[in-house]
């Protein structure tokens, strides 16, 4: 082991040199903007800046180690950094890029376009996130009936269950109908022969689906041995399906407005919120989906674009009814706390957590291979992790479901596509009722 200071190097002994500062005659220009936790930015009275967060204990910290003098400089308009629609960068990206500074303290995300421009220290990272779009959960309001509710009756089923299940019923019907109708005269009788038609024999087949009783059953062995077999698959069919349906209802599932961009897109007086300079807006701009190029072009036109600038008052927006929102949801629990958590993933498939990292501007490579050494020996020291520990606490854990008392309580939403289909069928029997009569009239 070796000391730095008051850091302790484990493992491989890592050059102390002292940094020489190569050649540098002013302070360094450290440019932040107020993203709290990692990095608070709060105006003072009489016109200063005062500077705070994990960030900044962690810049202290490296700057006393390789006795780097800086000043600090505060970016009100904020963002991380990305392309305008002319390739401009703006945000700390265009500081670094344009000569206007010399470090960022921010957690920025590895790009190539960005790498182009500045340099990641990245032999640590600072931490990491995982960007996403989030709406606010169902208001739990009274649904409204529509024809695809009543598709959560075929859910318990597979459609090619359903399919199968048809193809069945058709077969059997059919069977049904061969035996009684082929069958010896001694075997059968007339009457059974002449009500048990075409229509009545899959009528039957239906019944034995949804577990009802036949009017007349069959006497010949082979028309009974139909029915049997027509029983059980009726059987089969309805435990199973009560069970799914009992299993589908009562597992926790989440209610939300919408389901993909595609649906966002369609709505009208829905807002998107965006902190300021994300780098995948780059991505959106040449995106090979319409709806992502839509978010571009909401965030470059601000078009119902509610841009999140690291106030209460713009995070606690982010979460109101009719609001799309894509970030980190530790950002919002940060911020609102346990609030954020009425926030649900829009998408059902996650992407994977990424490194975030510290930038610099680009032609420093003895300074830049400075900070990172500095870096490995405070992550080896676990400095950074105590840091982390004290500033970044909780996170989507905060947000994980409280043990239920072993079942959900069911809503009208829930069972609302059942109840409809009473008054649905006293229509079609009034409606077929009609029919009939004016077809006895017609006779």
């Amino acid at each position: 082991m070796q000391a730095i200071g008051q850091l302790m190097s484990v493992g491989r002994t890592w050059s102390v040199e002292p940094f020489s500062g190569e050649g540098m005659t002013e302070p360094l220009r450290v440019v932040a903007f107020h993203d709290p936790p990692y990095i608070s930015v709060v105006r003072q009275g009489d016109g200063s800046y005062h500077f705070d967060g994990y960030l900044m204990d962690l810049w202290h910290t490296i700057a006393r180690e390789l006795r780097l003098t800086y000043r600090l400089v505060a970016l009100p308009g904020g963002g991380y950094g990305s392309m305008d629609e002319n390739g401009t960068w703006n945000g700390l990206i265009g500081e670094l890029a344009y000569g206007r500074a010399d470090v960022a303290l921010t957690w920025a995300n590895l790009r190539q376009d960005r790498a182009q421009a500045v340099d990641y220290l990245a032999a640590v990272p600072v931490d990491q996130y995982q960007n996403t779009f989030h709406v606010r959960q169902g208001t739990g309001a009274v649904p409204q009936i529509t024809p695809g509710m009543f598709s959560s009756l075929l859910k318990p089923l597979h459609m090619n269950v359903w399919w199968s299940l048809l193809a069945s019923m058709f077969v059997v019907s059919w069977v049904l109908r061969i035996a009684l109708r082929y069958n010896h005269e001694r075997a059968e009788r007339r009457e059974t022969v002449a009500d048990m038609t075409w229509g009545t024999c899959f009528l039957s087949s239906f019944m034995s689906v949804v577990g009802q009783g036949w009017a007349s059953t069959p006497d010949s062995l082979a028309a009974r041995t139909a029915t049997i077999f027509s029983w059980v698959l009726g059987i089969l069919i309805y435990v199973n399906y009560t069970a799914n349906l009992i299993s589908y209802l009562t597992v926790t599932t989440v209610d939300k407005p919408i389901s993909s961009l595609k649906e966002f897109s369609e709505q009208s007086g829905w807002k998107f919120a965006l902190e300021r300079g994300v780098g995948t807006l780059n991505d959106w701009k040449v995106s090979s989906s319409p709806y992502e190029r839509e978010l571009f072009r909401r965030v470059s036109q601000r078009d119902g674009y509610l841009e999140l600038d690291g106030s209460d008052e713009a995070f606690r927006k982010s979460i109101e009814p009719n609001v799309l929102v894509y970030i980190d949801v530790k950002r919002l629990l940060f911020t609102l706390g346990d609030n954020a958590c009425i926030t649900v993933p829009l998408l059902d498939r996650l992407p994977a957590k990424a490194n975030a990292y510290i930038v610099m501007a680009k032609g420093r490579e003895r300074l830049h291979s400075a900070i990172n050494q500095v870096m490995r020996v405070m992550n080896q020291a676990g400095t950074i992790s105590r840091l982390k520990a004290r500033w970044l606490p909780g996170g989507q854990d905060m947000c994980a479901a409280p043990a239920s008392g072993g079942f959900k309580e069911l809503s009208l939403g829930d069972v609302l596509a059942v109840l409809v289909l009473v008054p649905l069928g006293i229509i079609c029997s009034v409606g077929l009722s009609m029919l009939e009569w004016l077809w006895a009239k017609c006779q």
